[in-house]
């Protein structure tokens, strides 16, 4: 067998596109490096929404595979001449004669190593750390003709390492239900029409909201109900969705009721258009989530405020490409209020998220690179303030994609100003590079720094800087299976922060990933 006719092998034109790495979802991504077949993509019927690798579809990235499996479409393959992968066979498995009945099986294995100097700037007070995180879960989709479908995916998470910490249920979970949920679909007033309960993947949110989850094992997972409408150029999301709670132990996940994400999200299709003698899409979003959770502390001259807290997040995200520019710019208002636990006082919300990327295709050059700057101004609080007075820290509870601003997860975006030159390029058909370094202060200098998930870092740094964040990502695709990746990033911090407590450092990851 030569290595051309291996099954693990795929041939150039065969790969999937670079853009449908999960991690990178949601980002303008407008690099092909050669025309998509129908082999490469598994959309849904979307239209204009699959645009940028089915980013614009609010169901996550949507490539070759996806980062919510059941986004994925196989139904081309009831034509067995379109099956040209060993496993293609478990893709659709006709259930009945016509194939209107049909099972979709899929799987992942994923190992993450992680080494960093001092974790969390060093507020867990371990150093040198090693940790080796395992994931696996398996999928099965099954359509019941074209309105029905039942999935349901099994997911397990294990976690070693040496000098390692803070392992919880989401970095080592026995198999449990990540997701089981019904969909009804149809057609009506114009649209494709569907709803969703169940326990769901959720990611129609900006991905310095949330996104697919790069650690730990187990991405977050909601229970609830989820509709939607898509028309030519407008499509239409309403959900209403509770958080589940991980426990170790098989099949003893909860649905968690203490927290909560509503809301709806709108987009609108700019109607395409040239730029340069290139094809352009822009996307108009306008949207509204809301937050319950029932433990939400906040800031206080020493320590923290214990509290619960209710939030409006109304917001307006403008995205997509002009041509050979590639651009992101996102404004969200924050309101709501903070309730302080053991009936203390209330106080209201006031708070404000502004994030823009833009960059330029240099469509011509090797490796097809793309030159930019992204920049971000999140609200903070002053902790002088009184405790009725009005509180002014963007809460971001749901972690944001980790390629977001910072690979080593030290820093969310909660009362932080970044700015700094992004750069992707893609050297070969199957490999990318992305390289950033951002520079970050306090919006606030009368507030903390924040870890990822809204956590409060006992720090109380003097001055606005921060510090800067070199960092890159080098990414294989080896096969339509098989995908290796390697992350680095060293966190140099400003005198204030190191003043104060915390401590700079390296960190490294490598990523490998086993997908049909």
């Amino acid at each position: 067998m030569t290595r051309r006719d291996s099954p693990w092998h795929s041939p150039p034109q065969q790969l999937p596109p670079l853009t449908s790495r999960p991690e990178l979802y949601g980002q303008p991504q407008s690099l092909m490096l050669h025309p998509l077949t129908p082999i490469q993509l598994h959309q849904g019927p979307w239209g204009v929404f699959n645009a940028n690798t089915g980013a614009a579809s609010g169901f996550g990235t949507v490539g070759y595979y996806a980062v919510a499996r059941w986004a994925e479409d196989w139904s081309s393959l009831r034509d067995k001449r379109n099956r040209q992968d060993f496993l293609d066979p478990l893709k659709f498995i006709a259930l009945n004669d016509s194939g209107s009945i049909y099972l979709t099986l899929s799987g992942n294995f994923r190992h993450h190593g992680f080494w960093e100097q001092h974790p969390a700037l060093g507020a867990v007070g371990k150093s040198h750390v090693y940790l080796s995180n395992l994931r696996t879960n398996l999928g099965a989709d099954l359509h019941l003709g074209e309105h029905v479908r039942f999935y349901g995916e099994l997911m397990s998470g294990q976690a070693t390492g040496g000098n390692k910490f803070g392992y919880n249920a989401r970095w080592r979970n026995r198999v449990d239900a990540q997701q089981a949920f019904v969909e009804v679909r149809g057609h009506m007033l114009g649209a494709t029409m569907g709803a969703m309960i169940g326990r769901m993947s959720f990611l129609d949110v900006p991905p310095n909201v949330s996104a697919g989850s790069v650690y730990p094992s187990i991405p977050y997972s909601w229970n609830g109900l989820r509709g939607y409408s898509v028309w030519k150029r407008l499509r239409v999301d309403l959900f209403d969705l509770s958080l589940t709670n991980f426990e170790y132990r098989a099949f003893h996940d909860q649905v968690g009721w203490k927290t909560r994400l509503f809301g709806a999200y709108t987009s609108y299709a700019v109607p395409e258009f040239q730029t340069f003698g290139k094809k352009s899409q822009i996307f108009v979003d306008a949207y509204y989530l809301g937050y319950l959770l029932a433990s939400s502390p906040i800031t206080a001259t020493k320590g923290v405020i214990a509290g619960s807290t209710h939030r409006d997040t109304p917001g307006v995200r403008v995205w997509g490409n002009a041509g050979p520019i590639e651009f992101t710019v996102n404004g969200m208002w924050q309101g709501g209020t903070f309730q302080e636990a053991k009936n203390g006082p209330s106080r209201p919300v006031s708070a404000y998220s502004f994030n823009a990327s833009v960059a330029w295709r240099f469509a011509k050059w090797w490796g097809r690179p793309s030159i930019g700057i992204q920049a971000d101004d999140i609200s903070g609080g002053d902790t002088r303030k009184s405790a009725t007075s009005s509180w002014g820290t963007f809460l971001s509870p749901f972690v944001p994609s980790a390629y977001y601003l910072d690979v080593a997860q030290n820093f969310n975006l909660q009362n932080v100003i970044d700015v700094g030159p992004l750069v992707t390029l893609a050297p070969t058909i199957n490999t990318s590079l992305l390289l950033r370094v951002p520079v970050l202060w306090r919006n606030s200098v009368h507030d903390t720094i924040y870890f990822p998930g809204g956590v409060n870092y006992a720090y109380r740094p003097s001055g606005g800087y921060s510090g800067v964040l070199p960092q890159g990502s080098f990414t294989w695709r080896a096969t339509r299976h098989v995908t290796f990746s390697i992350d680095g990033q060293y966190t140099a911090l400003s005198r204030g922060l190191r003043d104060a407590g915390a401590k700079p450092g390296a960190y490294f990851q490598t990523n490998l990933e086993l997908t049909f």
